[in-house]
């Protein structure tokens, strides 16, 4: 698996759509992290337990929508790389599919967490597992929240490392990102979100046009 050829293919496609990206990028965050704490409690400066009910409210907002927000992204992402142009509005359409995106998030999410509180890397393993989840439900409407989650962990089978090593080759960009106050992160996003499409049509051995010949580069 050559990470750099699916980047570069990636950066290849968002050309002309990185305004629209970023943009997409910066609502996503705005609904979905923007106003949400790692926590509901905050502890002050005094020692004293503080209830943050806004927090709380947020978080709960989020968990409900990422889901299908994270439908949506797909959606988006897919258009990009079927060479149309895409509206950023598109992202929304994941809430026709609200039944199985809210599913898919908060089942994944539970099972992270559940392998995370055994070992750090276990709960990698597991996010990683569930990683191709909303590609499959996205191209198969026919396919549950819970046969998704089955299938992604199948696709990712003999692909984990790989997929950790893709990840990794983001870490540079992930520290420029980070010392740009966060501004980074609205070209970040899409580029990793392209080259994670690209990353999905190799292991599932996707045989539609330029694929083929890009691969074989």
């Amino acid at each position: 698996m050559d990470s750099g050829l699916l980047k570069e293919d990636a950066k290849s496609k968002l050309s002309g759509n990185w305004p629209k990206a970023a943009l997409v990028t910066f609502i996503i965050w705005l609904i979905t992290d923007a106003f949400t704490q790692e926590a509901f409690v905050e502890f002050s400066s005094s020692g004293n337990t503080v209830v943050n009910p806004g927090s709380g409210i947020f978080s709960l907002v989020s968990l409900v929508v990422a889901g299908p927000l994270a439908i949506g992204v797909v959606y988006f992402y897919m258009k990009i790389e079927s060479g149309n142009d895409p509206n950023v509005t598109l992202i929304f359409d994941g809430f026709q599919d609200f039944q199985r995106g809210f599913i898919y998030h908060v089942v994944s999410t539970i099972f992270i967490i559940l392998w995370t509180l055994l070992l750090v890397v276990p709960g990698i393993i597991a996010a990683i597992r569930y990683s191709m989840g909303y590609y499959i439900m996205v191209e198969n409407p026919d396919v549950t929240a819970m046969e998704a989650l089955r299938e992604s962990s199948e696709l990712m089978k003999g692909h984990k490392m790989d997929f950790f090593i893709f990840v990794l080759s983001f870490f540079g960009w992930l520290l420029l990102s980070a010392l740009t106050l966060g501004i980074g992160f609205l070209f970040l996003v899409p580029y990793y979100q392209m080259s994670k499409l690209n990353f999905y049509r190799k292991i599932n051995g996707d045989s539609r046009l330029g694929y083929d010949d890009f691969y074989k580069m």
